[in-house]
Formats: C-alpha cells, sequence, structure tokens
C-alpha cells in the first residue's frame, strides 16, 4: 500500500519489453512491478523467476542477478548488485536493503541492511537458510552466516562468518586474513551475545576485534567456540579463542580463554533492578566502541567512497549505504549510553536513600551531570572527523598504487605497502582516541567496587 492507495502493477506489456531487451523472466504473468520501479534499473540478463514481485522507487536490479532462483521473492526500495542471487534457497524478502556484487542470500528476510558481496567463489554463500538481518547490520566483503541466524546493529568486517543458530545484536566482529579454513573470524553455532540487561538498559555493545587495526585485514583470526554466552559489554583482542559451551564477560585476552566461573550467588542477596554497581567499566568500553565507530566512518567516506570508488558511481552508492549502516549504529550506540546516564538519577537517589556514603552515588552522578558535555563532545569529535583527521598522504598513494593491480577490494587492502598500514593504524586511533580521550573518560570515576 502507499500513502494514496492500493500499488499500481505495470500491465504485462511492459513486462514484455523487458525481455525484448535482455532481461530473462520465464513466466510474465507472475511476475509483479508496482509503476514506481523504473523498469531502465532492471538491467539486461537479470533473471526475475515466478512469484517475483518488485516495489519501490530505489528498487534496482544488476546485470546477470538471479531474483527469486528457489522461491518467491519480495524487494522494496532494494537493491541487487550484478551476479547475485536472492532467494538461492527458499522465499526471501528484502526491505531497503542493498547487496554488492555476487551476494547470495539464501532464505530469509532484510530490512534496513547492507552487503557488501562477495569477490570469489568462497564462501559460497552471504546467508543460509532462516536467516533474519535487521536495522543496522553489516556484511562486508565476503562476510557471511550460516542457518537460523538473527543479526541487528551488527558490523560483520570481511571474512567473518557466523555459524547457525544464533542471535547477534550490538556487536562488531574483525579479524582473520581470507576466506579460507582457519583463515577467518568465526563465531561458533549456538552463541548468543547477551546485550540486554534485566534493567532494560543496553550500553552493551561488544567488539570481538577492532576497526583501527582489524580493517586491513592483517590480524589474528577470532573463535568463539559453539553453544557459548557472550555478556555485553564485552571486549576480545584479535587472536581470543573461547571453548565451546563458555560463559565469557569483560575482557578476553589473545589465547585460549576457558570461561568465566559459575556466578557467586551471594552478590544476589539485596540485589536491586533499580540500584546500578560500579558503571565505570561499561562507560569507559562504550566509549571505546564510539570512537571506534566514528574511525570506521572516517575509512567509509575517506578511503572507500573517496580513493577506492572513483569513476564507479555503483560502488560509491554501495559504499554510502554501508556507512549509512555505520552511522546507524553510531547513533545507536551513543542513544543507549545516553539512557544509562539518565538512569543514574533513580539509582543514585535509591542507593543514597539506603548508603549515603556508598561511593557510587558520586559515581553515578558524574555520569548523569557530565552526560550533556560528554554528548556534546561525541558530536563535535564525529562531525569534523575529516577535516581534523584526513586521510594521510601514505595511506592513499598506497591505495592508489593497489588499486591499478586489483578492483577487489580486499585485495587493495592486503597489498598495502608496511609504512601505509602504520600510518593508517595511527590516523585510525588518533579518530578513536579523540572519541574516547582521557579528558572524557575521567568524568566518570573510577571506585573500589
Amino acid at each position: 500500500m502507499t500513502e494514496t492507495g492500493p500499488l499500481q502493477y505495470y500491465p504485462q506489456s511492459a513486462l514484455e519489453s523487458l525481455v525484448s531487451r535482455g532481461v530473462s523472466i520465464p513466466v510474465v504473468e507472475q511476475v509483479a512491478i508496482s509503476k514506481d520501479v523504473l523498469l531502465e534499473n532492471i538491467s539486461s540478463r537479470a533473471v526475475l523467476h515466478p512469484f517475483t514481485r518488485l516495489e519501490g522507487s530505489e528498487t534496482a536490479i544488476g546485470e546477470g542477478a538471479i531474483i527469486g532462483h528457489s522461491g518467491p521473492a519480495t524487494l522494496q526500495n532494494s537493491t541487487v548488485g550484478p551476479n547475485s542471487v536472492i532467494g538461492a534457497q527458499g522465499p526471501i524478502t528484502l526491505r531497503s536493503t542493498h547487496c554488492g556484487p555476487g551476494t547470495v542470500l539464501g532464505s530469509g528476510v532484510a530490512e534496513d541492511a547492507v552487503f557488501l558481496g562477495r569477490e570469489g567463489v568462497e564462501p559460497a554463500f552471504t546467508t543460509g537458510y532462516g536467516f533474519r538481518v535487521r536495522k543496522g547490520s553489516l556484511y562486508e566483503e565476503g562476510a557471511n552466516s550460516a542457518q537460523h541466524t538473527d543479526t541487528k546493529m551488527t558490523l560483520l568486517l570481511p571474512f567473518v562468518t557466523l555459524g547457525s543458530n544464533i542471535n547477534w545484536c550490538d556487536v562488531l566482529v574483525a579479524g582473520g586474513t581470507g576466506p579460507n579454513m582457519g583463515e577467518f573470524s568465526e563465531v561458533g553455532s549456538g552463541v548468543i551475545h547477551f546485550n540486554f540487561t534485566p534493567r532494560g538498559d543496553k550500553a552493551t555493545a561488544s567488539d570481538f576485534g577492532n576497526v583501527t587495526q582489524g580493517v586491513f585485514l592483517n590480524q589474528p583470526r577470532v573463535f568463539l567456540g559453539g553453544n557459548g554466552s557472550m555478556i555485553g559489554p564485552l571486549s576480545a583482542q584479535f587472536g581470543a579463542i573461547t571453548t565451546a559451551g563458555g560463559r565469557y564477560s569483560g575482557m578476553l585476552p589473545a589465547g585460549l580463554n576457558l570461561g568465566d566461573p559459575p556466578p557467586d550467588l551471594s552478590r544476589a542477596t539485596g540485589f536491586d533492578l533499580a540500584h546500578y554497581g560500579s558503571i565505570k567499566r561499561i562507560f569507559d568500553q562504550q566509549m571505546r566502541f564510539i570512537g571506534e565507530l566514528a574511525a570506521l566512518e572516517s575509512w567509509y567516506t575517506q578511503v572507500r567512497m573517496d580513493v577506492l570508488a572513483q569513476g564507479d558511481r555503483a560502488k560509491r552508492v554501495l559504499y554510502e549505504k554501508g556507512r549509512e549502516m555505520v552511522r546507524l549504529n553510531l547513533t545507536e550506540r551513543i542513544a543507549q549510553l545516553g539512557r544509562l546516564a539518565s538512569a543514574m538519577e533513580i539509582s543514585a537517589k535509591g542507593i543514597e536513600s539506603t548508603s549515603p556514603g556508598d561511593l557510587r552515588i558520586a559515581q553515578q552522578r558524574a555520569l548523569l551531570d557530565a552526560w550533556p558535555e560528554i554528548e556534546e563532545h561525541i558530536k563535535v569529535v564525529t562531525d569534523n572527523s575529516i577535516e581534523a583527521y584526513p586521510l594521510p598522504d601514505f595511506v592513499r598513494k598506497g591505495l592508489e598504487t593497489a588499486a591499478t593491480q586489483s578492483t577487489a577490494y580486499t585485495q587493495v587492502i592486503q597489498t598495502l605497502p608496511p609504512e601505509a598500514v602504520s600510518s593508517g593504524v595511527t590516523w585510525l586511533q588518533g579518530i578513536r582516541d579523540a572519541v574516547a580521550n582521557q579528558k572524557i573518560l575521567a568524568l566518570v570515576p573510577e571506585i573500589s567496587r
């Protein structure tokens, strides 16, 4: 339905005109295209199988793309890159979703998401059967998920693989050097990221690896064993490994992690949902996470769009959609940290009524009082990061040289000379540290508990 009434669809004769210019529509009467779709945006050699429905002025189908391969397909204001396969395993719906070249989506639903596509034969698919990819999800080149995975506000850098039966929201995953077995960061089947607390706040985003080094595709992979419980906010170093079935929180260092011990039930005595404990670790980790997102947004603007997409409008548009996903995550993280700050008013009052000398009171009031300053600081840094932190010449020249040898994004990045990589890491860390600088972090004091 549109705001003015039911959708109007092109007559069969219009679809036959598509066939005449090279679009394959095996059963014309079983395909519906609404009149707000620009027919010129459906490229030759695209295939529209029976029970395909296309709607929305943004909808576009690239050359050689296959829509509705194994069941009904609905695309609403969504774009599909060349040689992609949409609905490879069954029915599929895409809403405001953008797919780069070679994307292979199995069966499921994607909304307000971006897939940058595949560059080679591995991995064989982007998503498997029964996927749900929700708002703010970004799968970069070669990132993929298997059966029955659910993501939201999730950023997967190249090569990252999610197994089956995974709930993975408010997460960034990096690490790994390629698409072959043993090279990519991997989240085992059955792993869950717990991102919503009993108090109703979500200042719980977790990063596995990071942006500032991870974008250069040269870091050890992260491996999370199956059926694991990841309790946000959590931060894992590159090279972190977890055993299957474990429970993890806090920090995961590189190497084997055996999981947290069973919870101390004595701490449950007197537990009150309205009264928070120390919030210093959460605040510091979320500020660094926001800094990583600010760095990634600058990477999209200054590296992907301004350098690597020069002269390629389709690539630039796709990268801009990816940048929008990063910005969505950035906005979400600021909002959720703000919600945590506002909760400190009730928490601090409640603690003071029962324990007037409790150190948590001053800490929590510090976050509450400082939040307007903190929020404005984040806005200033993120809105001005391009001017304040321009792409270093070493990086730009390295990218331009590498781009003359390959059009594949991952190959370009992995052939950067060491001095360009080193300069790039310093540049991105500067953006991150500008957001999470020591002066800002000191606004929320450390306490002993």
